[in-house]
């Protein structure tokens, strides 16, 4: 899978290396990824994530991932968590209004002035209000593969990334996670009471578990041959002394 690199201008991120232990998954309440692109872009508060995937499921990295800008806004922490996760961010407008019958996205509200129609195949509306909403703009399944293929990319670049977090609780709150610096797969809502990014969204909660699966099998893997390399070496070893020394035996 290709990434595009378009990067924001020097000085709207910050260029300091910092060892990552944490991905954090937002959305751009907007309904492309060049609109946040150039938002972030034309402001001085160095916001930003490195990676946006669009709508068709494209990647645009908009800075190295071993770099950092502002994402979560977190109180009290020293940009710990800022500087020390990778960020991904889905294009989609967030919440929506239902006004006669159609879905609306609002981008300036409550001003109404702009405003976008939404399909209504592009529309997951929940039984009863999530966050203050029903009516939600779905992320797309290209969007969905993509997430996929780049957590499991980040994972293998970044082998401190943790991976082995409850998924099913990353749209809760969870103070200890700022407090104790618990890695792992998170989104904006994780370390903000008052965010709404992602949604809780069915078939993403079970994208992010399927490649949660191979990325710990990968990491088991990739652990035991090297444990059977040690093991060999020690017998290697130990029966090459043997050899040398016809004394040597249980009782000697």
């Amino acid at each position: 899978m290709d990434i595009v690199k378009k990067h924001l201008t020097n000085g709207q991120y910050l260029t300091q290396v910092y060892e990552k232990f944490s991905q954090f998954l937002h959305h751009t309440v907007s309904t492309n990824a060049m609109s946040a692109w150039r938002w972030w872009n034309s402001t001085p508060e160095r916001v930003g994530t490195p990676f946006i995937i669009d709508r068709d499921g494209s990647i645009i990295e908009c800075f190295s991932p071993n770099m950092w800008a502002y994402h979560l806004g977190i109180k009290g922490d020293d940009n710990w968590h800022e500087m020390h996760s990778i960020n991904i961010e889905l294009v989609s407008a967030g919440p929506l209004r239902l006004v006669d019958g159609q879905f609306i996205f609002y981008p300036l509200w409550p001003n109404k002035v702009h405003q976008t129609l939404i399909p209504k195949a592009e529309v997951y509306s929940f039984d009863k209000p999530w966050r203050g909403h029903r009516h939600w703009h779905k992320y797309t399944e290209a969007q969905l593969e993509s997430l996929k293929w780049l957590i499991g990319r980040n994972a293998l670049d970044f082998p401190s990334l943790g991976l082995d977090n409850d998924l099913d609780r990353i749209f809760d709150f969870n103070p200890d996670v700022i407090k104790n610096h618990i890695p792992g797969i998170w989104t904006h809502n994780t370390v903000r009471e008052d965010k709404s990014d992602p949604f809780l969204y069915p078939p993403l909660i079970e994208a992010l578990k399927e490649v949660q699966s191979e990325l710990i099998n990968i990491r088991k893997a990739s652990v035991i041959p090297e444990v059977k390399k040690v093991i060999d070496k020690k017998t290697i070893k130990k029966s090459s002394s043997s050899r040398s020394n016809p004394r040597s035996g249980p009782n000697s």
